[in-house]
């Protein structure tokens, strides 16, 4: 029922026939009424919620890497990094004994323009220290030797992970921190490239495997392999397809044996510290 404001000049709230007064803005307004909605919860109509519910809430925890990789692509369609991810990683979900099943190569973390790096075999030292050389432009297009080389590592037992802060693309090779608690679980590798406008290049997925001491392509018996390949024992598995998480860690930057390491970049002598994570496994 509707309730009349000021005498029959004035406005009304509630419902009047098929129509429903409110104020906006200390403005009285009109609109119609809704009809009603059918909402029959059939077995796919839950499947599908439940399927939507759990991307949502991995988007949720790669909340850094997505503001970056995907922030100028998502403002230019007026959607959420986080609404653009899950759309565009579609192809990567599915429900299996109602949970969510990520094909990890396929996940869409970046878009846009930017000339991409190619990131060889990755290696882990002491200390957690997982490093990788990347090619600086093997696509032979034009390219800033001052773009920013991320690194995305995501460790899906922790349900989390960390986005590196930013090598130069001249420097070709970056090496970075991990937390203790990664120690001997597998991560996910992803990387992307950032230029001084904010654009972005495509989501390069490196690859996934075991973070141990002693596991990188220049070691004997190495545990990692490369573009899908089975080296002999091989725990790593690479498959150069194109496809995070939240936070940031330690970056150190390689510049040894580099013939363009003389070109100057903005803020070359401090190179932009990593800030503090947002979101923190526990």
């Amino acid at each position: 029922m509707a309730k009349q404001i000021d005498g029959y000049l004035g406005g009304f709230r509630g419902k009047l026939g098929p129509a429903v007064g409110y104020v906006w803005n200390g403005v009285w307004c009109l609109r119609s009424r809704p009809g009603k909605v059918r909402n029959p919860r059939t077995e796919a109509q839950q499947q599908h919620r439940e399927l939507f519910k759990q991307e949502v809430q991995l988007a949720a925890t790669m909340g850094q890497a997505l503001n970056k990789g995907l922030g100028s692509v998502a403002r230019s369609m007026h959607m959420t990094p986080q609404n653009l991810f899950v759309k565009a990683s579609q192809e990567a979900f599915s429900l299996e004994e109602n949970q969510l099943a990520v094909d990890y190569s396929q996940l869409v973390l970046s878009a846009g323009p930017v000339a991409p790096v190619a990131f060889g075999t990755p290696e882990v030292t002491a200390g957690n220290v997982l490093s990788i050389s990347f090619e600086k432009n093997p696509l032979h297009v034009r390219a800033d030797w001052c773009d920013s080389v991320y690194l995305f590592v995501y460790c899906p037992e922790v349900g989390g992970g960390y986005l590196t802060a930013p090598v130069y693309r001249k420097d070709q090779r970056i090496s970075v921190v991990l937390p203790g608690i990664f120690a001997g679980k597998e991560v996910q590798l992803y990387g992307f490239v950032q230029d001084a406008h904010g654009r972005s290049s495509e989501t390069i997925y490196i690859g996934y495997g075991p973070l141990i001491e002693g596991n990188g392509s220049e070691i004997e018996g190495s545990e990692w392999g490369v573009n899908g390949s089975e080296t002999e024992g091989s725990e790593w598995g690479v498959n150069g397809s194109e496809g995070g998480v939240n936070g940031t860690i330690d970056t150190v930057v390689n510049t040894e044996n580099s013939a363009d390491n003389q070109e100057y970049c903005p803020n070359d002598s401090q190179i932009n510290p990593p800030s503090l994570p947002s979101h923190s496994p526990s």
